[in-house]
């Protein structure tokens, strides 16, 4: 019984790798140092986290009941909707288990509402590395114009895979919140999605790439927003928007250090 309570108060590394790897992979245990490594390595490492955390969680019965639960209460949704059968806590219900979407993009954002689930049970310090996540963002909005051309990339980014797993709909809120706090509590640690921002811009350094992160985590706080505007492709339109205005800052910012020397 030790060994369970001890094993459940750690931080799972199936959801942990599932969170980051939905949007970005929430914490993977420590790695190490991730400055310069390579783009393959990242995603090898990554992936075999992934598989051995799944396994892992085959043996928790916590995290096993939990899954068979919300699958079996997403297969009664479902099959109500399609009957016609939607009253209003049916529907409430719906949201905050992420029910619907499409094949791939709602299973992807069903799996991303899970591994919150998941850590919140698992996970006794959760909220605690959410807050200080959200501190963290907060300092990361106070920067120059070079910050803000990372936040922007980041949120645009954001935009596009919170579209790619839901459309513009309220209804489909729930995984954009899933994947704030998820991606909030990555800002706290050095786990997968660090380490691929790492790779793909070594040259961003540690604060270009907190405020990548930051700028992610927005994103999907900011899709809620873009749902309430009609049209299903709105994440797509403002996120690429987003991209494009902070590769422009980038381009400013250096423009304007080559002027000053």
């Amino acid at each position: 019984m030790g060994k369970l309570k001890n094993y459940l108060q750690e931080e799972n590394s199936s959801f942990k790798v599932a969170g980051e790897l939905t949007l970005p992979m929430e914490l993977v245990p420590d790695m190490g140092e991730f400055g310069g490594e390579k783009l393959l390595s990242v995603l090898k490492i990554g992936f075999s986290s992934l598989i051995k955390g799944f396994k892992r969680t085959i043996g928790n019965k916590k995290l096993l009941i939990l899954v068979i639960v919300i699958s079996v209460v997403w297969l009664l949704l479902n099959v109500l909707a399609a009957l016609g059968i939607s009253p209003l806590p049916l529907r409430l219900l719906s949201w905050l288990s992420a029910a619907g979407g499409s094949i791939i993009g709602g299973s992807l954002g069903k799996g991303l509402v899970v591994a919150m689930m998941a850590q919140l049970i698992t996970d006794k310090h959760m909220l605690r590395s959410v807050k200080g996540g959200i501190r963290q963002l907060a300092t990361s909005l106070k920067g120059g114009i070079k910050t803000y051309g990372f936040l922007l990339m980041g949120a645009g980014a954001g935009l596009i895979v919170s579209n790619m797993m839901v459309t513009s709909s309220l209804q489909n809120t729930m995984v954009c919140i899933a994947g704030f706090v998820l991606s909030a509590k990555a800002l706290t640690g050095n786990g997968f999605l660090r380490r691929l921002i790492s790779s793909l811009i070594p040259k961003a350094g540690n604060r270009g790439i907190s405020s990548i992160m930051s700028g992610w985590a927005t994103g999907f706080v900011l899709f809620i927003l873009v749902s309430l505007i009609p049209g299903g492709y709105n994440g797509y339109i403002v996120g690429v928007a987003f991209i494009i205005i902070g590769i422009i800052l980038m381009i400013l910012n250096n423009n304007k250090k080559e002027a000053a020397l």
